[in-house]
C-alpha cells in the first residue's frame, strides 16, 4: 500500500474531517475512498465515451481500402544524391 503526503487549505481539511466523521471513517480512509471514487468516475467516463462511439454504428468495412486512398496520389520525386 502506498503512502501519500498532501497539503490542503485549512478549510478543505476541516471539510474532509467533517465528511470523514459523518462517514465514520478516518480522514485517511476518507481520502482513499475519495480517490477510488474518482478513479471509478474516470473509468465510467471512458466507458460512456466508447459506448457513444459504438452507438454511432459503422464498421471497419466502411473505411476505404489502401488502394482507394492512394489512387489519386502523385508519385514522389526521386531523391537527390548526397
Amino acid at each position: 500500500m502506498g503512502q501519500v503526503t498532501i497539503y490542503v487549505e485549512d478549510s478543505a481539511l476541516e471539510a474532509a474531517k467533517q465528511a470523514a466523521e459523518k462517514s465514520k471513517v478516518s480522514v485517511s480512509q476518507w481520502f482513499a475512498k475519495f480517490a477510488v471514487e474518482e478513479k471509478r468516475k474516470q473509468t465510467q467516463d471512458w466507458d460512456s465515451f466508447f459506448a457513444e462511439i459504438d452507438a454511432l454504428g459503422g464498421s471497419p468495412d466502411d473505411f476505404p481500402s489502401l488502394e482507394e486512398i492512394r489512387a489519386n496520389e502523385v508519385p514522389d520525386l526521386p531523391r537527390e544524391p548526397w
